[in-house]
């Protein structure tokens, strides 16, 4: 194979036709110089192929290295270029080598690398944390610009972590995606200057993404300035109860914002604040706005969703109840964003309590009557129920779910109830939803111990044709039904799905003892195994199948 690296210093001194010559005889004999296919082959590459082809040639080596380098899980490899990781890792204890190392350092050499990445994913959960030293003494010798001008995207994890600012010298105005996951360790007045110290310093923010387990008294104010700072964003996530009224009116104002998104977390009482529930629309807030997520009581959810024109331009819609409720409290919720929201796409109500309000006691149980009026949301695609309590369903129920909903391919209805009373449905019911929805792609439901009926038929008319995932929660399975129950779902799928069990993670306050869960994980443990054993029948059967009718077709030609 031609050199194309030697081929170009050879020709560095021929004439401007020559060279262009020599070029295009290059790309006639040898396809693999031209940069576009190059480019093009090494992004379906693995690192150590990239690895490989970059010591292949000088043409092969940057392309291979622009590719190796884009996106990188932590921000050690390119550290490392200047000064071994043992020492960034204790500046304290090797201070004076690191300054050594820095003097004589390559640094066009780090430059060159820095250069190429466009992704880091730096998460430092379990592992040591990258030292604040050692990043300002490489920010010192290297000087005051970004030490990654190029980035686009980086998504960093703080874990009990106090080299919080680590960030900052790697941040430039190039900088388009940026989420920031502080867990517990962060205290209060670190995390309010690290979002200060990012104001103004990233104007060309697309994205934003914040998880706190903290409250947002402690940093609503710089955090008001940094979404004030970003005109551009088009995505702006945050805490659940992370939406002040300060807030809010900096987000309102965001000409391009498409989606207002919240990061929930399972312990979500610890950063409960009623003053982080004030999202409201108001005549000339939130132009764009297409996906929606707050938290709010019932009757002031329902008061936000009577917004009918922004609500008319909304797709997906995510709402979290973090207080007990009425189930008129929610069907009144879902009327109101019925009656703007025709186009919807996904809808997703949490309601499970974080909290009681003053003298309540229990919950009303929801029902197949409380989500009617989202029947008349007809291109509905996904919808999500979190709730402790659903009324069971009967076939007529799943019927009208299926005649309103006839795109519907994830479907969530309390997988998880928290009581002690007997809830959930019946195993049967599966067939009612094979029929009326079989394009269903995820289903997740709550069964309950009715014994179910296998009548032995594998290939009964109605059929899930897609369905990929059955989500069960801590559904019980009857003793000594397990085959039944593995049979059953095997009879009304395609192909197996993948059967999920246990804790969500958006389940909330759920006391089911471990003695039980070890219980219940055996059981479905048993339901998968006949599953799989099911297929195996399907798959045999098929198979025998066929033959015997390539072997009737044949005697049919042999006859005529």
């Amino acid at each position: 194979m031609p050199d194309p690296g030697a081929s170009d210093a050879n020709n560095a001194g021929a004439p401007e036709t020559d060279r262009s010559a020599t070029s295009a005889s290059i790309v006639e004999h040898n396809p693999l110089a031209l940069e576009e296919i190059l480019r093009s082959i090494f992004q379906l590459a693995e690192p150590p192929s990239l690895a490989v082809a970059a010591r292949v040639c000088q043409r092969w080596s940057g392309i291979a290295l622009d590719e190796l380098w884009r996106s990188l899980p932590s921000i050690y490899p390119l550290l490392t270029l200047l000064v071994p990781r043992k020492w960034i890792q204790d500046a304290t204890k090797y201070h004076k080598d690191i300054l050594d190392s820095l003097v004589k350092a390559d640094w066009d050499r780090f430059k060159g690398y820095a250069a190429r990445i466009r992704f880091v994913n730096a998460d430092y959960n379990g592992e040591v944390n990258l030292p604040l030293d050692s990043v300002a003494l490489v920010q010192t010798f290297h000087g005051p610009s970004p030490l990654l001008p190029n980035v686009k995207t980086i998504s960093w994890s703080f874990f009990q972590n106090k080299n919080f600012m680590n960030i900052i010298p790697f941040i430039g105005p190039q900088l388009e995606n940026l989420d920031l996951e502080m867990e517990e360790g962060i205290n209060n007045p670190e995390q309010a200057q690290l979002v200060q110290s990012l104001t103004r310093r990233t104007p060309n923010l697309r994205s934003l993404g914040l998880t706190s387990f903290n409250k947002v008294q402690h940093i609503g104010t710089p955090l008001t300035a940094l979404i004030s700072s970003s005109p551009k964003l088009v995505r702006l996530k945050l805490p659940t109860f992370f939406l002040t009224k300060e807030v809010v009116a900096a987000a309102a104002n965001l000409p391009f914002l498409r989606k207002l998104l919240y990061s929930a977390w399972p312990e979500a009482q610890n950063i409960y604040q009623e003053s982080g529930m004030c999202f409201e629309f108001t005549p000339e807030s939130f132009p764009q706005l297409e996906t929606l997520a707050f938290a709010a009581l019932p009757t002031r959810m329902a008061e936000v969703l009577d917004a009918t024109d922004h609500v008319g331009r909304l797709r997906w819609v995510y709402l979290d109840c973090p207080a007990y409720y009425s189930s008129q409290d929610i069907e009144t919720v879902f009327a109101k964003l019925a009656a703007g929201g025709k186009c919807l796409h996904t809808v997703q109500l949490m309601c499970c309590a974080v909290r009681p309000l003053a003298g309540s006691s229990s919950h009303d149980s929801l029902s197949i009557d409380t989500i009617r009026p989202l029947f008349s949301c007809t291109r509905l695609g996904t919808f999500l129920l979190w709730a402790p309590h659903f009324v069971p369903l009967d076939e007529e129920d799943v019927v009208e779910m299926g005649k309103n909903w006839p795109l519907m391919h994830s479907l969530t209805l309390c997988p998880t109830p928290i009581s002690k009373k007997d809830q959930g449905t019946g195993f049967n019911i599966l067939a009612a939803f094979a029929k009326s929805l079989p394009h269903l792609r995820i289903l997740r439901l709550f069964f309950n111990k009715e014994i179910p009926i296998f009548d032995g038929d594998l290939y009964p008319v109605s059929q899930f044709t897609r369905l990929e995932r059955l989500r069960v929660g801590w559904s019980p399975v009857p003793k000594g039904k397990a085959q039944e129950i593995g049979f059953l779902l095997a009879s009304l799928c395609q192909r197996p799905p993948l059967i999920d069990h246990g804790t969500t993670e958006n389940d909330r306050g759920n006391d089911i003892t471990e003695e039980q869960k070890t219980t219940l994980a055996a059981g479905w443990f048993d339901v998968k195994a006949a599953v799989n054993l099911a297929f195996r029948v399907k798959s045999s059967f098929t198979c025998k199948y066929g033959r015997m009718m390539e072997s009737n077709a044949e005697l049919e030609q042999e006859a005529s």
